[in-house]
């Protein structure tokens, strides 16, 4: 009963001299209210970001675990790595081997087989384009589409020759501009396009060879692809999704393309930049006029005219020309070229009024008449990589479609992996499979090719076996015509699903089945494959991410750090204020100590008003920091950055309440404080009455 009369009296006591102290206890109570309000937004928001993190980390391509060669040379980095090279992380000879063994343990829900690596991707020009679609026209049949076709041709061969002139007054290179215009005169002949629209071999290999190479050849575009099993990546990836065409099929060779390579790279040069300056004008509110990066863009977009022109047939042409002069862009005289090259270029003139406006009218006008993609589902491409060994590998596959990741379709992190068959990986690394080995064994005995050992090359070349060969070859009859030699394609456009499954792979995803006890399943699973002699490294999803995974360690860093330092500001001010308010309380104390009070009374009063102090301050913090993520929940983090997006696990991030730091943050804050108290409450507990009773000075 004394115990809590005592108590009762100290919490008493400790308000009147809030009260009266008023002004410090609202600074303290101030900055401990900051304090406990950062420590749970920080907080929250920390553990939400690594939440989405995970998730998208998880859900796209890392899966729970990653393990590779335990001989790699350098780390496994799936999202690139600080220095953005090719990676040697070794390779898993045979992928079953390791597969079975981890299938075995209770834990592992499911392994797939992978690979990164990067490849090129070879191109042409406009004109090759319409050369390829011209002779699809040919092999159709059709004269209207072959008459439109060639017309097309013509057309863009006509604005060649436009460039050509151009060229010829900056060019020192004289007499190769005049051959050049020699060419282009030969194929503008009437009999030419007569031949040409026959379908005549000779002249369509003219203009592939002469006259397409004078519009220049693109860049090439390299492109990073993820080998794997397509039926067991889509099982175990959710946030996998088509966007168009298909699915890779199981046992057939392709690519799926991403969604954002093709929107960045193989996207239409003027569609590009308006969708660019759409992002940054529209989606982030940065107008045009000052903004350094928006003027560039709005520069170089008019320069992009030819991106519309040469798609243009003359049909489309006499309409846009029209269409242009409605929207009030007028034509000057010339022929239709000319003035559609005008009209097109000032279209192409955007400023902070008219762009949203001729934004939606170029797709809604422009963009069905011009080849927006310069590739698109259902086409072949040819990607060419170096093989381990260093030898220049091209494989030809088939776009079956384009994908991305749900919530990440604008990350740049996310979007930069292409995916093709794990088998098609291989070839490109340099493996060959069965059916290839066996297909060019049989090419080797139809002409006679044999193996010969590096220790018996000289004998076999200048020895006694080499004139014995020569000599029964002169003696021998002339033999008679063998049969051409059909040779097949080596690789084939399909493969036994069983292959996919056994063989190579670069490294592998393991999924879990509960990630709760993630470190632990890592040393487990390396422990049991190294018990039966496969020694590989097993790392979780934020270290196999490369240094992506390391944002999350970088922000949880500043956050400590900021906490840190508020709380030792904050300890500082509380000591000193008891301090100095101990000095101002000497006859106050002096008094309590002569009419009883014990110093264990004195010390309990000044941390009850630390205590009483620091929880009413975190209480206000917390309320306020309740009430911002209950909003921010609602309304959501906008993403700033394609790197914030892939964090974000989406364009915003909606953060939860977590009960436990709700409560404990202001509790942590209150404790921290009051033990912070204690030097200056023991100091304050050993004034005497004898010092409270002397003059103050």
């Amino acid at each position: 009963m004394q115990v809590l009369e005592l108590s009762s009296l100290i919490v008493k006591v400790a308000f009147r001299n809030l009260w009266l102290y008023r002004l410090k206890t609202v600074v303290i109570a101030s900055l401990l209210g900051f304090g406990s309000f950062l420590s749970i937004v920080g907080l929250t928001l920390l553990r939400d970001v690594e939440a989405t993190m995970q998730e998208s980390i998880i859900g796209s391509v890392a899966g729970h675990l990653q393990m590779y060669s335990k001989k790699a040379k350098d780390d496994l980095a799936i999202f690139g790595s600080t220095f953005m090279g090719r990676q040697d992380i070794g390779v898993l000879e045979d992928i079953s081997t390791y597969r079975d063994a981890l299938l075995r343990h209770p834990e592992v829900q499911a392994v797939i087989p992978m690979g990164i690596d990067m490849g090129m991707l070879g191109r042409g020009n406009e004109m090759d384009e319409s050369l390829d679609v011209l002779r699809a026209a040919l092999k159709g049949g059709d004269p209207v589409i072959i008459n439109e076709r060639v017309e097309q041709l013509g057309f863009q061969i006509e604005q060649l020759g436009r460039e050509l002139a151009e060229r010829k007054k900056v060019t020192q290179d004289q007499v190769e501009v005049v051959k050049e215009e020699a060419d282009l005169a030969k194929v503008k002949e009437a009999a030419f396009t007569e031949s040409v629209a026959r379908g005549d071999e000779s002249a369509l290999q003219y203009l592939e060879t002469r006259i397409a190479p004078l519009s220049g050849e693109k860049l090439p575009i390299y492109l990073m692809y993820l080998g794997t099993d397509i039926d067991l990546y889509r099982q175990n990836f959710p946030k996998f999704r088509v966007v168009a065409g298909e699915v890779l099929p199981p046992g057939q060779r392709g690519i799926m393309l991403s969604n954002k390579v093709r929107e960045d790279q193989l996207k239409n040069t003027a569609a590009r930049l308006f969708d660019k300056l759409n992002k940054r004008v529209v989606k982030l509110k940065i107008p045009i006029k000052g903004d350094a990066e928006n003027l560039r863009l709005v520069q170089d977009l008019p320069r992009q005219y030819n991106q519309i022109m040469a798609y243009l047939d003359r049909a489309e042409a006499v309409e846009l020309h029209e269409s242009l002069k409605q929207l009030g862009i007028p034509a000057t005289e010339g022929t239709l070229i000319a003035q559609l090259v005008q009209q097109v270029k000032d279209f192409l003139k955007v400023d902070d009024q008219n762009f949203e406006a001729r934004y939606r009218w170029f797709y809604e006008q422009i963009a069905p008449k011009i080849k927006l993609y310069e590739i698109s589902p259902g086409e072949t491409i040819l990607l060419r990589s170096y093989t381990k060994s260093g030898y220049i590998k091209s494989l030809p596959l088939k776009v079956y479609g384009v994908y991305s990741f749900q919530g990440l379709e604008d990350s740049d992190i996310a979007g930069v992996m292409n995916i093709i068959d794990l088998v098609s990986l291989r070839e490109l690394y340099g493996q060959m499979t069965e059916s290839s080995l066996k297909e060019l064994q049989e090419m080797r005995s139809q002409v006679g090719i044999k193996e010969i050992a590096a220790e018996n090359a000289e004998d076999a070349l200048f020895g006694d076996g080499a004139a014995a060969t020569v000599e029964s070859r002169v003696e021998a009859p002339t033999p008679a015509p063998q049969a051409t030699i059909q040779v097949k394609p080596v690789i084939p456009d399909m493969f036994d699903v069983t292959e996919v499954g056994k063989g190579l792979a670069l490294n592998a995803a393991i999924k879990l089945k509960d990630d709760v006890k993630l470190q632990d399943l890592k040393e487990s699973l390396e422990k049991d494959l190294k018990s039966q002699g496969l020694d590989v490294k097993i790392v979780d999803w934020q270290q196999a991410s490369g240094f992506v995974g390391q944002f999350v360690v970088i922000v949880r860093l500043v956050l400590i750090f900021a906490l840190g330092v508020i709380f030792v500001v904050a300890l500082v001010i509380i000591n000193n204020s008891i301090i100095v308010g101990t000095l101002n309380r000497i006859r106050e104390i002096g008094t309590m100590r002569a009419i009883g009070a014990q110093k264990s009374f004195v010390v309990e009063m000044f941390l009850a008003e630390t205590a009483i102090t620091g929880l009413i301050g975190s209480c206000v913090g917390t309320f306020i920091a309740l009430g911002l993520l209950i909003w921010l929940g609602d309304y959501g983090i906008p993403s700033s950055h394609d790197v914030v997006t892939f964090l974000f696990s989406g364009p915003r991030l909606y953060p939860k309440l977590h009960p436990g730091i709700i409560l404990l943050s202001p509790l942590f804050v209150t404790g921290v404080a009051t033990l912070a108290s204690v030097y200056a409450a023991r100091h304050a507990a050993h004034v005497t009455p004898a010092e409270a009773m002397q003059e103050k000075e």
